[in-house]
């Protein structure tokens, strides 16, 4: 099904019990086309696919005493529930940014300040997978689990995403390219679900999705994995157009460099490096420093 014969399907939905059954049938037709692969930190740059129970996403790091387990994306509610959203509003492709931004705030909670839990929660687990249900329970959701659902989100709705692994300014990241033309047409839109615009005039305060337009010869520079310098100018203008907001509130959104790739091995030898994690913002950041 492609996009405009999703978002048709899903305004005839009435019942909770017709909006199951239309998961579960376009769950299972991503999940038939898509093929066993690795991808995650330490194996891919760039995923187009659908992360299905057939990907092995490696959402941390493994190193050579700890084999990450794959993340699995098992839990059908996130798709019931961002079906209900969308009903409640008209459809608009760049609206679905700030969405999704609120949506996966709610749903994938982080109150691991240090990032502490989230290390323990996989290292605990003594399966060879781990489910986002684990994650989610544990409130301990950073960029990679919060990018991955989101690019889920996006293909489950016939929409191109890709899955990028990379770097936010020095610190790695995950994030997402999204395609709503089809991949390689423009515009493409880097989304980053786990960051925010804010406008605000002290008393008023308004936070939206945190996204950039790209064309052609932009997405070709920032795949390239030299950093690309993000400029929020025209998002700004959109988002004051769209939302009626007046110059009397003041917009605050940064202006980080994104680069595409880790460029690090598979297995990270833990004699040689030390792992810090931090919270900035509720996004995911590993500083690798050397011993």
């Amino acid at each position: 099904m492609n996009k405009n014969e999703i978002f048709k399907t899903i305004r005839n939905l009435n019942t909770d019990e017709e909006i199951i059954e239309f998961v579960e049938n376009r769950l299972r037709e991503l999940e038939d086309s898509s093929s066993e692969c690795t991808i995650g930190q330490g194996y891919t740059a760039l995923f187009n696919g659908f992360i299905s129970s057939k990907v092995h996403y490696k959402s941390i790091a493994s190193t050579e005493i700890f084999k990450a387990p794959d993340l699995v994306y098992d839990d059908i509610e996130p798709y019931i529930l961002i079906i209900k959203e969308i009903k409640k509003q008209n459809y608009n492709e760049l609206t679905l940014f700030t969405t999704f931004f609120f949506f996966i705030y709610n749903y994938l909670k982080n109150n691991d300040t240090l990032g502490w839990d989230r290390i323990d929660t996989y290292m605990s687990n003594k399966d060879e997978k781990i489910s986002i249900k684990k994650i989610k329970n544990n409130e301990c959701a950073f960029c990679s689990e919060k990018s991955g659902l989101v690019h889920n989100l996006f293909k489950f709705l016939g929409m191109d995403s890709q899955l990028v692994i990379g770097y936010r300014d020095k610190l790695p990241h995950a994030y997402t390219i999204i395609f709503p033309n089809g991949y390689n047409n423009e515009p493409m839109f880097l989304f980053d679900v786990s960051h925010h615009v804010d406008f605000s005039d002290g008393k008023k305060h308004c936070s939206f999705g945190y996204f950039m337009g790209f064309n052609r010869k932009n997405y070709l520079q920032l795949i390239s994995g030299n950093p690309f310098q993000i400029d929020l100018t025209k998002t700004e203008k959109w988002y004051r157009e769209e939302y009626k907001l007046d110059d009397s509130l003041v917009f605050y959104g940064d202006s980080p460099k994104y680069i595409v790739g880790l460029e690090k091995q598979k297995e990270i030898d833990i004699e040689e490096y030390m792992f810090l994690s931090h919270k900035e913002n509720g996004v995911e950041s590993v500083e690798i420093k050397t011993r």
